[in-house]
């Protein structure tokens, strides 16, 4: 049996900007502006201190306006940086959307369902604010404080090479100060995603419930636990805002120590007379710069670091999701037996099914009985691939489930239930589901899931638009899109759960016999029973206390029924 080829390589953030490069560049450009901005700004106040030397009216006025435009120039940096760096922001910003819509959509079924999809909401609006809120803010400040230190350690060199290197060891010892907090700010700011996981699952769900609770008058209780969770919340970030503080406050004082320290280096220099005001002024504001700007670096290198892993998690999902998507990596086949052999289920500790056995050939019709808890949908959600921490083996043609790769096996089953999601836009659309299919094809999945009448009653036909959730078709109407849905997939398999129970006594004998009469291997759960059209199956399997019997289906009507 062939092997599937394993998922697309690790997507990183320098990925992301490098795919953007004109963007990128321009972004850089806009960074660096301010840093030109604070020496010129920083040379102009040193050079304030000249103007006590001058002695005549004219040098005076002449300094004075050179200081105003010196000082009032560089000011328009700062609006020419903002406008080279905000496009490319929102821009990054879809991108790491858009990858993170597409490895959610791109999961399989299986892996999927672990999570609740307030999970995935959560990675898609509160993990991405992190990304926005501390990853571009960080980098540039990155950007600009290490730009001030070189471009400052380089005017040191000029000025005072020896104080220049002082100023280096200074740096390079705070620096390494400053790597001591990485770990610990990582481990906070993924402490404050799952938190923000958490709480939007627990207020979606109660949410979910709210007309429930106000029509029992118990919204007092869910507001007192709706706190707690906005308690702990706040509480996890909190603790990240306080070690952040404490790292930025660690390195501030140091950053002034260090200050203090060249203002009495240069004030010895002037009054040796080594040093001019203006030079000194100007080595000290310089040395500040630089000290504060490595200051200020790792605290904000280390917030990159936090939200370079939150980015991870957004586009290239957790540890647990990229184990499960590597699990299989055989293709799926269905061409002469699926085996289930000695299948047992639990949910946690309750068993739901117990050394089930039974096959099913292709092309078979089979009807699956049992009392409501039997375990039916569960089993059908096993075949499936939704579950995979089973015992024993589920074989497509010999080929275990769990080594048989996602993609290729959901691409050949189909799911039916008694709810049926449409999205809203055209009747075509939410047949081929965005796929590209010939007219032909089209055409065939309306005939053989009975859309045909519908069609030609509808004004535009396929390509009527929904209302939101198909609110303008019937029941049945719906279930023969999910029906039209299976066919145009050319789905070897398909699972029907309760797919005629919302529907009326007409309707529902309508669906059961275009199911019967695919051309597919059908497995189907119904508690319903169509004379003339349920017969039809081919074998009954039945669910008892977790274990299964099998029938043929003339049998089961004669002597359970």
């Amino acid at each position: 049996m062939k092997k599937v080829k394993q998922d697309k390589q690790k997507i990183t953030m320098g990925d992301v900007l490098r795919k953007r490069r004109r963007g990128f560049i321009l972004y850089l450009i806009g960074a660096l502006l301010p840093i030109f901005q604070q020496l010129i700004q920083q040379a102009m106040f040193s050079y304030a201190f000249g103007i006590i030397d001058a002695t005549t009216r004219k040098e005076s006025l002449v300094k004075i306006a050179v200081l105003f435009a010196g000082l009032v120039v560089p000011s328009f940096f700062h609006y020419v940086s903002r406008r080279m760096r905000i496009g490319f922001m929102r821009d990054i910003l879809l991108d790491i959307r858009k990858l993170g819509f597409r490895r959610i959509i791109d999961l399989p079924v299986r892996v999927f369902s672990r999570q609740s999809r307030d999970v995935y909401l959560s990675n898609l609006v509160n993990d991405i604010n992190i990304i926005e809120n501390d990853f571009f803010l960080s980098f540039l400040n990155v950007l600009f404080n290490g730009g001030v230190a070189i471009f400052g350690f380089l005017l040191l060199l000029f000025v005072d090479r020896v104080f220049a290197v002082i100023v280096l060891a200074l740096t390079i010892a705070m620096g390494l100060l400053g790597r001591l907090f990485a770990g610990r700010l990582v481990k906070l700011k993924a402490k404050e995603s799952e938190a923000n996981k958490d709480f939007s699952l627990k207020m979606s769900n109660v949410f979910s419930g709210l007309e429930i609770l106000k029509l029992n008058q118990v919204e007092d209780r869910f507001q007192d636990q709706s706190n707690v969770f906005i308690a702990a919340l706040e509480r996890v970030k909190i603790r990240f805002n306080i070690f952040d503080r404490f790292q930025s406050g660690t390195m501030d004082t140091l950053g002034y120590a260090c200050t203090v320290l060249s203002f009495f280096y240069v004030g010895v220099r002037i009054a040796q007379g080594q040093l001019d005001l203006v030079r000194g002024m100007l080595i000290a504001m310089i040395t500040q710069s630089c000290l504060f700007s490595i200051v200020r670096i790792f605290p904000h290198r280390n917030k990159l670091l936090a939200s370079r892993s939150i980015f991870d998690k957004v586009v290239n999902g957790d540890p647990s999701e990229k184990q499960e998507l590597s699990a299989g990596d055989r293709s799926f086949s269905f061409n002469r037996s699926l085996d289930v052999e000695g299948l047992s289920f639990s949910y946690g500790n309750q068993n739901v099914l117990r050394h089930v056995t039974f096959s099913v050939n292709p092309g078979e019709k089979v009807l699956l009985k049992g009392a409501s808890g039997s375990g039916k949908t569960t089993l059908l959600n096993l075949l499936a691939g939704v579950y995979t921490d089973y015992e024993g083996e589920i074989r497509y043609d010999g080929t275990e489930l769990r080594s048989i790769h996602p993609a290729s096996h959901n691409k050949q089953i189909a799911e039916i239930y008694q709810d049926v999601f449409l999205f809203e836009d055209t009747l075509r659309q939410n047949i081929v589901l965005y796929e590209d299919y010939t007219e032909e094809e089209v055409r065939d999945a309306v005939e053989k899931a009975g859309l045909s009448e519908l069609i030609e009653r509808l004004p535009d036909g396929l390509d009527t638009m929904l209302e939101e959730n198909g609110k303008n078709l019937s029941g049945g109407e719906r279930q023969r899109v999910s029906i039209a849905r299976a066919v145009i997939r050319g789905a070897k398999l398909i699972l029907a759960d309760e797919a005629t129970s919302n529907l009326d006594e007409s309707l529902g004998r309508h669906i059961e016999e275009t199911l019967l009469s695919l051309d597919a291997t059908v497995i189907a759960i119904s508690h319903r029973y169509y004379e003339g059209v349920t017969e039809r199956y081919d074998t009954v399997l039945e669910l008892k206390s977790g274990t299964m019997m099998a029938w043929h289906v003339d049998d089961y009507f004669t002597e359970v029924v």
